[in-house]
């Protein structure tokens, strides 16, 4: 779909371009020549029509069905549009990983519109995701994951999954020792953001980056299909797993 997408783009373009080149001005600067603008567009029209339908066809394709309206809020500690997409880039990216990973951390600002109750096509996790960013599983130390609390505490919180949960009151937060024993944690996100994207600097040393060989967007996409094939709707809902006192 990509390619096909590229490749209308570029037709487009060189189309237009050409056409451009052939409007004809008439001497007496009274009347301006169209017609062979005009037919070229047509026949422009004519030759990217099978394509866009092509390419509107896959992208309304519905993927699954969504039980409530996901939308896309600000100021908040977790959104139920954030832990439905955490939850499910942890889900998928576990399967495909093949190792346990402790916790996912994203961000807000990359879920760019709210998801609507009802069907849930290929184009609106296009709007919800544009961008072509990589799952990757970063191993911290604890230094790291000390600087990655405090960041959570320092911006309100982010979305996350996992089998933890972050209560916060006032400036201080006492990370558990016995939480991770191994004195490493292993923290799936994109690879923009572990290159420091949003502020998240505590991503830039880690121990080991892995790639998991999947597009954030295509995990969205892949678990919407695996929802509708068990049968199920699309749902989340806030647990606490960030908290301000």
């Amino acid at each position: 779909m990509n390619k096909l997408h590229l490749y209308l783009s570029f037709l487009l373009f060189s189309i237009l371009f050409a056409c451009s080149n052939k409007i004809k001005y008439v001497s007496n600067n009274s009347s301006i020549s169209i017609d062979t603008t005009l037919s070229n567009y047509k026949n422009a029209t004519e030759l990217i029509t099978p394509y866009k339908t092509a390419l509107d066809a896959e992208m309304n394709e519905v993927l699954v069905i969504s039980a409530e309206e996901f939308p896309k809020e600000k100021g908040k500690p977790e959104t139920k549009l954030g832990n439905l997409v955490a939850d499910l880039s942890l889900e998928i990216a576990t399967e495909i990983y093949n190792d346990s990973i402790d916790f996912c951390l994203l961000n807000f600002g990359g879920l760019r519109t709210s998801l609507p109750k009802g069907e849930i096509t290929i184009g609106k996790i296009f709007e919800l995701m544009p961008f072509e960013n990589e799952l990757v599983v970063l191993t911290l130390n604890k230094d790291s994951l000390k600087s990655l609390i405090h960041y959570l505490n320092s911006v309100g919180g982010q979305p996350i999954s996992g089998n933890i949960s972050f209560k916060f009151s006032g400036k201080e937060f006492i990370l558990d020792e016995n939480l991770f024993p191994n004195n490493y944690v292993k923290v799936l996100t994109s690879d923009y953001l572990a290159g420091g994207g949003d502020k998240m600097n505590f991503f830039l040393n880690p121990i080991k980056t892995e790639k998991v060989n999947i597009k954030l967007r295509d995990a969205i996409i892949k678990y919407c299909i695996q929802e509708n094939s068990k049968g199920n709707k699309l749902t989340s809902n806030i647990d606490g797993r960030i908290t301000f006192e």
